[in-house]
Parts: C-alpha cells; structure tokens; sequence
C-alpha cells in the first residue's frame, strides 16, 4: 500500500468514520468517495494528499481496525486465556471478535460489508495482508497447542496448521450467513469440528 506516511490531518477522524459508515452501508462498489469526503467535511485535495484513491482508504481502514481490535482484544482475552487448550482459547476469540464488531455501530456496519463483499477482488488485496497463514500469533497458539500434546500427532504438523490457518481465513466459503453474531455461532460450529477432527483423542 502506497499511503503516505502523514496520517495527522485535520477531520481524520471524520474521514475514517465517514468512510465506515459509506462503505458498510453501501459496500465497496456502491460506496462514493464524494459522499465520504462530503460527511467528512474533507476537500478533494486534502484526501488525494494523503491518499490514492478510494481502494487505498479502504485497505487503510482495515489498518486502522486491525489496530483497534488488537486494543480490544487485549482488553478482553486474559492472559490466564492463554493456559487454556487451543480450541477454548479459539472460542475466547470469537467471541471477543464477535464483541468487538458490536463494539462500535460503524465498525459493525463496515464488518457487514466486508461479508456482503466477498466476491469483489478488492477483498483479495485485504485477504493477502490479514491472511491468517501469516498471522505470527497463530502459529505461537498451535506451537504450543503441540507442545501440550492437544493435536493429533498422526497427521504433519504443517497439514494441520494449514488446515486450521485456511478455514478460519475462509469459513466464508462454507456459510451462507451474512449477521455478525450468526457468523460467530458457524466460528465455533468450525471449532468443534477442528476438535472433533484434530484434536488428539484420549
């Protein structure tokens, strides 16, 4: 992403919002980008300073909500959390995800759109940088998920951490629910299935 590194602009705040609320209501396609600089009180000028064109402010929003939900999830995860097996801690996840996406209408809004979008590429582009195969955390989880002797021992260790990487990043594929809080139910449907299926029996 080509975003230029002054991000401290008067009415930034106004813009993020105003595009949350654009984007979530309308989705990508939909969404005009004279609407959002309209709400926001923003000229043209001022936004093509700081950004390239509608896809960069989209793709940055989810930099700005990758941020806030690490903030929030350290808030609401413990580190006790962490001591639990790795499909609990999953559901911990989840719900605190799913916590979080309520945790602020236009958040809630533009999480929406991002599920009525799945087919368009530009989530393609989002895909690839929140891809769950590169997320370091998840592999600490399921290291230490092995080092516990919670997965099944018979199947590679790479075939399952790109099991579970995959599903997760993708569970959009295998359900048709579009609400926030449906979705959250079919995450832990995918976790019980993850246990059932990956996890080392007694």
């Amino acid at each position: 992403m080509n975003v230029k590194k002054e991000k401290s602009f008067e009415k930034r705040e106004e813009l993020i919002n105003a595009a949350l609320i654009e984007f979530g209501d309308k989705g990508y396609d939909n969404a005009s980008l004279n609407n959002i600089l309209k709400e926001a009180g923003i000229s043209k000028g001022t936004f093509y300073y700081h950004f390239k064109n509608k896809e960069e402010l989209y793709v940055y929003l989810y930099d700005i909500l990758a941020q806030e939900k690490m903030k929030f999830f350290n808030q609401k995860i413990k580190p006790e959390d962490f001591d639990k097996d790795i499909f609990a801690l999953l559901k911990i996840m989840s719900k605190a995800g799913a916590e979080f996406a309520r945790y602020k209408p236009e958040i809630d809004r533009f999480s929406a759109s991002y599920l009525k979008d799945l087919n368009n590429p530009i989530l393609d582009k989002v895909k690839e940088k929140y891809d769950f195969r590169g997320n370091d955390h998840l592999d600490v989880i399921i290291n230490k998920a092995y080092e516990r002797g919670e997965l099944r021992e018979d199947l590679p260790k790479t075939f399952i951490k790109n099991m579970i990487s995959y599903l997760l990043t993708n569970l959009h594929d295998i359900t048709e629910v579009i609400d926030i809080d449906e979705y959250a139910i079919e995450f832990n449907y995918l976790i019980d299935f993850f246990k059932d299926g990956l996890g080392k029996k007694e």
